[in-house]
Protein backbone atom coordinates (compact mmCIF):
# COMPACT_ATOMS: atom_id res chain seq x y z
CA UNK A 1 0.00 0.00 0.00
CA UNK A 2 1.54 3.21 -1.14
CA UNK A 3 2.39 5.61 2.50
CA UNK A 4 -0.02 8.44 3.11
CA UNK A 5 1.96 11.75 3.57
CA UNK A 6 1.12 13.34 6.69
CA UNK A 7 1.55 16.66 5.22
CA UNK A 8 -0.39 16.03 2.40
CA UNK A 9 -3.24 15.42 4.93
CA UNK A 10 -3.27 18.34 7.03
CA UNK A 11 -3.21 20.52 3.79
CA UNK A 12 -6.44 18.42 2.67
CA UNK A 13 -7.78 19.16 6.15
CA UNK A 14 -7.21 23.32 5.87
CA UNK A 15 -8.04 23.48 1.87
CA UNK A 16 -11.58 21.27 3.06
CA UNK A 17 -11.69 24.06 6.13
CA UNK A 18 -10.96 27.11 4.03
CA UNK A 19 -13.41 26.17 1.81
CA UNK A 20 -16.21 25.89 4.32
CA UNK A 21 -14.88 28.96 5.52
CA UNK A 22 -15.32 30.88 1.72
CA UNK A 23 -18.66 29.37 1.26
CA UNK A 24 -20.14 30.49 4.73
CA UNK A 25 -18.55 33.71 4.05
CA UNK A 26 -20.11 33.96 0.47
CA UNK A 27 -23.74 33.36 1.86
CA UNK A 28 -23.18 35.90 4.70
CA UNK A 29 -22.46 38.37 1.76
CA UNK A 30 -25.54 36.90 -0.17
CA UNK A 31 -27.58 37.60 2.78
CA UNK A 32 -26.19 41.00 3.59
CA UNK A 33 -26.79 41.92 -0.27
CA UNK A 34 -30.51 40.56 0.16
CA UNK A 35 -31.09 42.58 2.80
CA UNK A 36 -30.03 45.75 1.58
CA UNK A 37 -31.98 45.55 -1.69
CA UNK A 38 -35.14 44.56 0.25
CA UNK A 39 -34.10 48.18 2.22
CA UNK A 40 -34.48 49.71 -1.14
CA UNK A 41 -36.90 48.48 -2.22
CA UNK A 42 -39.46 49.04 0.92
CA UNK A 43 -38.17 52.43 1.08
CA UNK A 44 -39.18 53.77 -2.20
CA UNK A 45 -42.39 51.88 -1.21
CA UNK A 46 -43.20 53.41 2.18
CA UNK A 47 -42.50 56.77 1.09
CA UNK A 48 -45.23 56.43 -1.91
CA UNK A 49 -47.71 55.21 0.34
CA UNK A 50 -47.03 57.93 2.74
CA UNK A 51 -47.32 60.46 -0.45
CA UNK A 52 -50.42 59.25 -1.35
CA UNK A 53 -52.21 58.54 1.66
CA UNK A 54 -51.06 62.60 2.00
CA UNK A 55 -52.98 63.16 -1.40
CA UNK A 56 -55.73 60.86 -0.69
CA UNK A 57 -56.03 62.65 2.60
CA UNK A 58 -56.34 66.33 0.56
CA UNK A 59 -58.89 64.35 -1.32
CA UNK A 60 -61.36 63.22 1.05
CA UNK A 61 -60.87 66.94 2.83
CA UNK A 62 -61.84 68.54 0.02
CA UNK A 63 -65.01 66.28 -1.21
CA UNK A 64 -65.84 66.79 2.71
CA UNK A 65 -66.05 70.40 2.58
CA UNK A 66 -69.40 71.20 2.38
CA UNK A 67 -68.49 74.66 0.98
CA UNK A 68 -65.30 76.50 -0.85
CA UNK A 69 -65.73 79.89 0.91
CA UNK A 70 -67.77 82.28 3.10
CA UNK A 71 -69.97 83.38 -0.19
CA UNK A 72 -71.38 80.14 -0.71
CA UNK A 73 -72.06 79.31 2.83
CA UNK A 74 -75.65 79.83 3.95
CA UNK A 75 -75.21 81.91 7.14
CA UNK A 76 -77.79 84.03 8.99
CA UNK A 77 -78.35 87.25 7.38
CA UNK A 78 -78.59 90.54 9.73
CA UNK A 79 -82.46 92.13 9.90
CA UNK A 80 -82.67 95.05 7.71
CA UNK A 81 -83.06 98.23 8.86
CA UNK A 82 -85.27 101.12 8.03
CA UNK A 83 -82.02 102.82 6.10
CA UNK A 84 -81.63 99.68 4.23
CA UNK A 85 -84.88 99.82 3.31
CA UNK A 86 -84.70 103.37 1.97
CA UNK A 87 -81.11 102.37 -0.06
CA UNK A 88 -82.87 99.50 -1.45
CA UNK A 89 -86.32 101.77 -2.59
CA UNK A 90 -83.65 104.24 -4.14
CA UNK A 91 -83.52 104.79 -7.64
CA UNK A 92 -80.74 102.91 -9.14
CA UNK A 93 -77.75 105.26 -10.35
CA UNK A 94 -76.86 105.82 -13.94
CA UNK A 95 -74.69 102.90 -14.99
CA UNK A 96 -72.79 102.69 -18.45
CA UNK A 97 -75.65 101.58 -21.35
CA UNK A 98 -73.35 98.51 -22.25
CA UNK A 99 -72.75 97.29 -18.93
CA UNK A 100 -76.45 97.68 -18.50
CA UNK A 101 -77.45 95.64 -22.20
CA UNK A 102 -74.86 92.98 -20.98
CA UNK A 103 -76.32 92.44 -17.77
CA UNK A 104 -79.79 92.06 -18.91
CA UNK A 105 -78.68 90.38 -21.99
CA UNK A 106 -78.21 87.18 -20.22
CA UNK A 107 -80.50 87.12 -16.96
CA UNK A 108 -80.82 83.84 -15.14
CA UNK A 109 -78.37 81.84 -17.67
CA UNK A 110 -76.29 79.53 -15.08
CA UNK A 111 -72.44 80.19 -14.90
CA UNK A 112 -71.28 77.46 -16.86
CA UNK A 113 -73.30 78.53 -19.84
CA UNK A 114 -71.25 81.46 -19.61
CA UNK A 115 -68.35 82.28 -21.86
CA UNK A 116 -65.47 79.93 -21.40
CA UNK A 117 -62.59 82.48 -21.94
CA UNK A 118 -64.26 85.05 -20.10
CA UNK A 119 -64.87 82.78 -17.21
CA UNK A 120 -60.83 81.52 -17.50
CA UNK A 121 -59.99 84.93 -17.64
CA UNK A 122 -61.81 86.35 -14.40
CA UNK A 123 -60.22 82.89 -13.16
CA UNK A 124 -57.19 84.19 -12.90
CA UNK A 125 -58.30 87.14 -10.76
CA UNK A 126 -60.03 85.03 -8.54
CA UNK A 127 -56.91 82.98 -7.97
CA UNK A 128 -54.70 85.57 -6.54
CA UNK A 129 -57.28 86.92 -4.77
CA UNK A 130 -58.89 84.24 -3.02
CA UNK A 131 -58.30 80.95 -3.76
CA UNK A 132 -54.55 80.83 -3.60
CA UNK A 133 -54.18 82.45 0.06
CA UNK A 134 -56.83 80.06 0.76
CA UNK A 135 -55.42 77.21 -0.42
CA UNK A 136 -52.23 77.52 1.42
CA UNK A 137 -53.62 77.85 4.79
CA UNK A 138 -55.48 74.04 4.00
CA UNK A 139 -53.66 71.50 5.52
CA UNK A 140 -54.84 68.91 2.69
CA UNK A 141 -53.06 71.29 0.40
CA UNK A 142 -49.86 71.82 1.73
CA UNK A 143 -48.72 68.96 3.19
CA UNK A 144 -49.01 66.55 0.36
CA UNK A 145 -47.43 69.77 -1.57
CA UNK A 146 -44.51 69.69 0.54
CA UNK A 147 -44.20 66.00 0.85
CA UNK A 148 -43.91 65.66 -3.24
CA UNK A 149 -41.06 68.81 -3.30
CA UNK A 150 -39.00 66.29 -0.96
CA UNK A 151 -39.77 63.54 -2.83
CA UNK A 152 -38.11 65.80 -5.70
CA UNK A 153 -35.37 67.09 -3.82
CA UNK A 154 -34.20 63.97 -2.76
CA UNK A 155 -32.69 63.26 -6.67
CA UNK A 156 -30.08 65.69 -5.73
CA UNK A 157 -28.51 63.00 -3.46
CA UNK A 158 -26.36 62.00 -6.24
CA UNK A 159 -26.26 60.06 -10.11
CA UNK A 160 -29.18 57.44 -9.77
CA UNK A 161 -29.62 57.98 -5.68
CA UNK A 162 -32.29 59.27 -4.00
CA UNK A 163 -36.12 58.27 -3.28
CA UNK A 164 -37.60 59.34 -6.24
CA UNK A 165 -35.01 57.63 -8.84
CA UNK A 166 -35.22 54.33 -6.77
CA UNK A 167 -39.49 54.50 -6.73
CA UNK A 168 -38.80 55.21 -10.29
CA UNK A 169 -36.92 52.81 -11.32
CA UNK A 170 -38.81 49.99 -9.28
CA UNK A 171 -42.23 51.14 -11.21
CA UNK A 172 -40.59 50.78 -14.76
CA UNK A 173 -39.18 47.48 -13.54
CA UNK A 174 -42.81 45.98 -12.09
CA UNK A 175 -44.28 47.81 -15.02
CA UNK A 176 -42.61 46.01 -17.79
CA UNK A 177 -44.10 43.75 -20.42
CA UNK A 178 -47.66 43.89 -20.76
CA UNK A 179 -48.16 46.83 -18.53
CA UNK A 180 -46.10 49.00 -20.87
CA UNK A 181 -49.24 48.21 -23.54
CA UNK A 182 -52.03 49.42 -20.76
CA UNK A 183 -49.83 52.07 -19.29
CA UNK A 184 -49.21 53.99 -23.20
CA UNK A 185 -53.44 53.21 -24.00
CA UNK A 186 -54.11 55.23 -20.47
CA UNK A 187 -51.32 58.04 -21.52
CA UNK A 188 -52.85 58.50 -24.72
CA UNK A 189 -56.06 58.84 -22.55
CA UNK A 190 -54.65 62.00 -20.79
CA UNK A 191 -53.83 64.12 -23.93
CA UNK A 192 -54.43 67.50 -23.98
CA UNK A 193 -56.20 66.31 -27.74
CA UNK A 194 -58.14 63.09 -26.10
CA UNK A 195 -59.20 65.43 -23.38
CA UNK A 196 -60.57 68.34 -25.18
CA UNK A 197 -62.90 65.77 -27.67
CA UNK A 198 -64.05 63.88 -24.75
CA UNK A 199 -64.65 66.99 -22.85
CA UNK A 200 -66.61 68.99 -25.88
CA UNK A 201 -68.58 65.73 -26.55
CA UNK A 202 -69.96 65.82 -23.30
CA UNK A 203 -71.00 68.93 -23.41
CA UNK A 204 -72.76 68.41 -26.26
CA UNK A 205 -74.74 65.20 -25.69
CA UNK A 206 -75.27 66.92 -22.68
CA UNK A 207 -76.63 70.29 -24.55
CA UNK A 208 -78.59 67.88 -26.94
CA UNK A 209 -79.95 65.19 -24.07
CA UNK A 210 -80.96 67.99 -21.84
CA UNK A 211 -78.45 66.35 -19.04
CA UNK A 212 -77.50 69.61 -17.93
CA UNK A 213 -75.28 68.26 -15.02
CA UNK A 214 -73.28 66.54 -17.64
CA UNK A 215 -73.08 69.69 -19.52
CA UNK A 216 -72.24 71.74 -16.38
CA UNK A 217 -69.75 69.50 -15.54
CA UNK A 218 -67.80 69.21 -18.89
CA UNK A 219 -68.11 72.86 -19.01
CA UNK A 220 -66.25 73.37 -15.98
CA UNK A 221 -63.75 70.53 -16.59
CA UNK A 222 -62.62 72.51 -19.92
CA UNK A 223 -62.50 75.99 -17.55
CA UNK A 224 -60.17 73.81 -15.12
CA UNK A 225 -58.08 72.53 -18.11
CA UNK A 226 -57.28 76.06 -19.33
CA UNK A 227 -55.89 77.10 -15.83
CA UNK A 228 -54.19 73.61 -15.41
CA UNK A 229 -52.78 73.43 -18.09
CA UNK A 230 -51.41 77.51 -17.78
CA UNK A 231 -49.97 76.64 -14.94
CA UNK A 232 -48.32 73.47 -15.68
CA UNK A 233 -46.80 74.99 -18.37
CA UNK A 234 -45.51 77.71 -16.26
CA UNK A 235 -43.46 75.35 -13.66
CA UNK A 236 -42.22 73.17 -16.10
CA UNK A 237 -41.22 76.04 -17.72
CA UNK A 238 -39.79 77.61 -14.16
CA UNK A 239 -38.52 74.44 -12.75
CA UNK A 240 -36.57 73.04 -15.98
CA UNK A 241 -36.35 69.58 -14.58
CA UNK A 242 -35.43 67.09 -17.76
CA UNK A 243 -37.43 64.04 -18.98
CA UNK A 244 -36.09 60.42 -17.31
CA UNK A 245 -36.58 59.45 -21.35
CA UNK A 246 -33.37 61.17 -21.77
CA UNK A 247 -31.28 59.88 -19.02
CA UNK A 248 -31.56 62.80 -16.50
CA UNK A 249 -30.47 62.28 -12.75
CA UNK A 250 -34.05 64.55 -12.00
CA UNK A 251 -32.31 67.55 -11.07
CA UNK A 252 -34.13 70.70 -11.40
CA UNK A 253 -33.12 74.19 -13.55
CA UNK A 254 -31.28 72.64 -16.01
CA UNK A 255 -32.71 75.63 -18.45
CA UNK A 256 -29.88 74.05 -20.92
CA UNK A 257 -30.09 70.10 -21.18
CA UNK A 258 -27.49 67.70 -22.95
CA UNK A 259 -28.25 66.88 -25.96
CA UNK A 260 -31.16 64.10 -26.31
CA UNK A 261 -32.74 65.38 -22.85
CA UNK A 262 -35.90 66.53 -23.15
CA UNK A 263 -37.07 69.52 -20.08
CA UNK A 264 -39.89 69.87 -18.47
CA UNK A 265 -41.26 67.19 -16.29
CA UNK A 266 -42.04 69.03 -13.45
CA UNK A 267 -45.30 68.51 -12.87
CA UNK A 268 -47.03 65.70 -14.87
CA UNK A 269 -49.25 67.50 -17.41
CA UNK A 270 -50.88 64.66 -18.18
CA UNK A 271 -51.53 63.87 -13.91
CA UNK A 272 -52.06 67.64 -13.66
CA UNK A 273 -55.17 67.88 -16.65
CA UNK A 274 -56.53 64.28 -15.52
CA UNK A 275 -56.84 65.11 -12.16
CA UNK A 276 -58.76 68.51 -12.81
CA UNK A 277 -61.27 66.92 -14.74
CA UNK A 278 -61.96 63.59 -12.01
CA UNK A 279 -62.28 66.29 -9.38
CA UNK A 280 -64.92 68.43 -11.14
CA UNK A 281 -67.10 65.73 -12.01
CA UNK A 282 -66.52 64.03 -8.58
CA UNK A 283 -68.11 67.29 -7.29
CA UNK A 284 -70.74 67.57 -9.67
CA UNK A 285 -71.80 63.63 -9.22
CA UNK A 286 -71.22 63.90 -5.42
CA UNK A 287 -74.27 62.44 -4.69
CA UNK A 288 -72.86 59.58 -7.20
CA UNK A 289 -69.67 57.74 -4.55
CA UNK A 290 -69.03 55.77 -7.85
CA UNK A 291 -68.34 58.61 -9.70
CA UNK A 292 -65.51 59.82 -7.47
CA UNK A 293 -64.11 55.94 -7.57
CA UNK A 294 -63.59 55.67 -11.60
CA UNK A 295 -62.64 59.62 -11.95
CA UNK A 296 -59.93 59.36 -9.37
CA UNK A 297 -58.89 56.12 -10.30
CA UNK A 298 -58.70 56.93 -13.99
CA UNK A 299 -56.84 60.21 -13.14
CA UNK A 300 -54.30 57.65 -11.04
CA UNK A 301 -54.46 55.19 -13.51
CA UNK A 302 -52.63 58.03 -16.28
CA UNK A 303 -50.09 59.37 -14.00
CA UNK A 304 -49.19 56.18 -13.43
CA UNK A 305 -48.65 55.20 -16.52
CA UNK A 306 -46.10 58.12 -17.24
CA UNK A 307 -44.18 56.73 -14.50
CA UNK A 308 -43.98 53.63 -16.18
CA UNK A 309 -43.91 55.09 -19.68
CA UNK A 310 -40.32 56.93 -18.54
CA UNK A 311 -41.79 59.73 -19.23
CA UNK A 312 -41.92 61.82 -15.56
CA UNK A 313 -40.63 60.87 -12.41
CA UNK A 314 -42.95 59.93 -9.64
CA UNK A 315 -42.73 62.95 -7.84
CA UNK A 316 -43.70 64.80 -11.36
CA UNK A 317 -47.43 62.89 -10.68
CA UNK A 318 -47.72 63.77 -7.60
CA UNK A 319 -47.20 67.67 -7.31
CA UNK A 320 -49.26 67.24 -11.32
CA UNK A 321 -52.33 65.24 -9.20
CA UNK A 322 -52.18 67.76 -6.70
CA UNK A 323 -52.37 70.88 -8.49
CA UNK A 324 -54.79 69.09 -11.19
CA UNK A 325 -57.41 68.77 -8.06
CA UNK A 326 -56.75 72.23 -6.98
CA UNK A 327 -57.75 73.86 -10.40
CA UNK A 328 -61.05 71.26 -10.67
CA UNK A 329 -62.14 72.62 -7.14
CA UNK A 330 -61.06 76.12 -7.63
CA UNK A 331 -63.53 76.11 -10.88
CA UNK A 332 -66.10 74.39 -8.96
CA UNK A 333 -65.78 76.98 -6.00
CA UNK A 334 -65.91 80.14 -8.67
CA UNK A 335 -69.17 78.78 -10.36
CA UNK A 336 -70.71 78.50 -6.96
CA UNK A 337 -70.05 81.89 -5.68
CA UNK A 338 -71.04 83.58 -9.23
CA UNK A 339 -74.80 81.84 -8.82
CA UNK A 340 -77.37 84.03 -7.91
CA UNK A 341 -78.75 84.19 -4.27
CA UNK A 342 -82.13 85.29 -2.99
CA UNK A 343 -82.67 85.78 1.02
CA UNK A 344 -86.26 86.75 2.46
CA UNK A 345 -85.02 88.53 5.76
CA UNK A 346 -87.11 89.54 9.08
CA UNK A 347 -87.68 93.78 8.27
CA UNK A 348 -88.00 96.27 11.00
CA UNK A 349 -88.30 100.15 11.19
CA UNK A 350 -87.68 101.61 14.26
CA UNK A 351 -88.91 105.36 12.86
CA UNK A 352 -92.20 103.68 12.26
CA UNK A 353 -92.47 100.60 14.16
CA UNK A 354 -93.17 98.52 11.20
CA UNK A 355 -92.19 95.28 10.60
CA UNK A 356 -92.46 92.77 7.91
CA UNK A 357 -90.25 90.42 5.31
CA UNK A 358 -87.91 91.54 2.81
CA UNK A 359 -86.72 89.75 -0.44
CA UNK A 360 -83.47 90.45 -1.69
CA UNK A 361 -82.06 89.18 -4.25
CA UNK A 362 -78.09 89.20 -5.35
CA UNK A 363 -76.54 89.06 -9.06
Amino acid sequence: MPRVNPECGKRRELVEIASRDLAEAICRENSIADIIRVKLFQAPLITVAVLLGLLGYSLVLAQEESSFSPASCPGEDPPATGEDSLASSAPPAESDPIEARESTAQPDRPYWRQNLFGRFFRDQKYLFTTWWPAEFQRPGFTFPLVAGIGLAATASMGPGEGTDLELKAYIQTEGRGSTERVAQDFSTLGNATTGAVLIGTGYLVGRWSHNDRLAEASSLSAEALLSAGLYSSFFKALTARPRPSGGSDGGFFDYHPDAGQKGKSFPSGHATGAFAVATVFAHVYSDHRWVSWVAYGTATLIGASRVVLNRHFPSDVIVGGLLGNSMGRMAVAHGQESLPSSSLRPYFDPAGDGLGLVWTRDW
